[in-house]
């Protein structure tokens, strides 16, 4: 496990009462983020569709050269009928390939408008699939972001919570993943030819996985200010839903108040953190002069 920075979760008053009433945390369904580019996808590959219905035309020949015995894995039972006669024909008469390969020319397999139709079929499907994954959010940044207890922590009158993973109960916590920000979203093949070849010869669970990884930690620059890191847990495979899970009490280290709580919320708040763990360590933010923001231990 790669060495995790002191990671950070921001929430409001009622966030605070719920998490450290119920010790647990609230993990987030896709569709409920606030910004509509996060966790889904707009393209599969970087080209334009009339340079992508090119390749897929032109490179179909190709890629069935380079996999001639391999099992098809395209879900589509027509489709991979069709790919598994088209291996066998290219096996039996290599000679048929460049016949192939000129037909194609002339005729194209795949049109401009059913090209558009699957690939937004795909990313639907692609975005129902991160439906059944549930996200927990946080930040390895406390002491200078203002913006930070403005957005999430309730203009200053929510908390912050600590979160330190419990090694020696494999604590999910472990898992966390930080975010890598781009200046714009990334599709998810690096090209047309590597999405088609994915798509008709690929583990179809491992390349799943492997979407749902380029998806869930990349984000735009614009929220380059929050350094996140991400918790990405499958829901139940018995289809069961939730969107909460427990925590090690001992693992929320540390509660810091905001500096525009009132004192009688403080101390609910102070007295459900120390029902939870009785060793957490509470600190007063304060805000000086200059606009910066400090912590004092109590």
């Amino acid at each position: 496990m790669t060495d995790l920075p002191p990671l950070y979760k921001y929430l409001n008053v009622q966030g605070a009462r719920l998490t450290l009433g119920n010790r647990t945390f609230k993990h987030s369904k896709p569709s409920d983020f606030n910004d509509l580019e996060d966790l889904t996808i707009r393209s599969i590959f970087p080209e334009s569709d009339e340079v992508a219905l090119a390749v897929m035309n032109n490179g179909l020949s190709d890629i069935l050269l380079r996999h001639l015995n391999d099992t098809p894995t395209i879900e589509n039972p027509k489709l991979r009928a069709s790919i598994t006669t088209m291996q066998r024909v290219f096996r039996e008469n290599p000679g048929a390939v460049q016949i192939v390969k000129d037909g194609l020319r002339k005729s194209s397999v795949f049109t401009l408008d059913q090209m558009r139709t699957k690939n937004a079929s795909f990313v639907d499907e692609i975005n129902d699939f991160m439906q059944g994954y549930r996200i927990l959010c946080v930040s390895s940044t406390l002491n200078d972001s203002e913006r930070m207890w403005e957005r999430y922590a309730q203009s200053n009158e929510g908390i912050v919570l600590r979160i330190t993973p419990n090694a020696k109960k494999d604590s999910k916590f472990q898992l966390f993943r930080k975010v890598e920000y781009q200046e714009a979203r990334p599709p998810l093949y690096e090209s047309t030819e590597s999405f088609l070849e994915n798509s008709i010869f690929g583990d179809q669970q491992k390349i799943r996985l492997t979407m749902l990884n380029k998806i869930v930690y990349a984000k735009t620059r614009e929220w380059e200010y929050e350094n996140e890191y991400r918790l990405a847990i499958p829901i139940h495979a018995d289809g069961g839903d939730w969107n909460t899970l427990p925590y090690h009490p001992e693992e929320i280290t540390e509660l810091y108040l905001g500096h525009k709580m009132p004192d009688e919320t403080k101390k609910e708040i102070i007295g459900l953190a120390q029902a939870a763990n009785p060793k957490i360590i509470v600190f007063d933010t304060l805000l000086g002069s200059n606009g910066k923001l400090s912590f004092r231990q109590r």
